[in-house]
């Protein structure tokens, strides 16, 4: 799946005009690697080692243009952190987000489409795409600290 997120990339970046850059494949091949939520200095430091020419504003620049080309998305949380994850064909997921240490989960299942059409007919906005962030405690942050032994029973 790798390899064939990579070469759809690479074609669309051509069908849009953009040359296939040292930059641009570095990247791309981190958020395929990685499989994480990334921040723009957590992607600067992954591939910092292959590419050390690269400087972080050239990240910045080149994150933007990914996002344009519709091959990013960019997860811009309740702390205005921003994360960044890759915009694979076909996976519309949703984010929790624990509040402790900030791990980001991802879930598949959304019923909003069950909804959509009726706030469209009332609003009359035409919705075309929808993000859903949950903020609460991973199960690591919420039972740190508890005892769960059997000894005490």
């Amino acid at each position: 799946m790798r390899s064939s997120f990579l070469e759809k990339a690479k074609t669309m970046l051509r069908q849009k005009g953009y040359k296939l850059t040292g930059p641009r494949l570095a990247i791309l091949d981190y958020m395929i690697r990685e499989k994480g939520h990334p921040d723009v200095q957590e992607i600067y430091e992954g591939i910092h080692s292959e590419c050390p020419g690269i400087g972080i504003a050239t990240v910045y620049r080149t994150v933007d243009l990914l996002i344009k080309a519709g091959l990013m998305r960019a997860l811009v949380l309740k702390n205005n952190q921003v994360r960044y994850e890759l915009n694979w064909p076909d996976d519309h997921h949703h984010h929790l987000v624990c509040k402790e240490c900030g791990e980001i989960a991802e879930f598949g299942s959304c019923n909003f489409k069950m909804i959509s059409e009726e706030i469209e007919d009332i609003t009359r906005f035409k919705i075309e795409e929808h993000t859903l962030e949950v903020y609460g405690h991973c199960p690591d942050c919420l039972y740190a600290g508890r005892d769960y032994s059997t000894e005490k029973m």
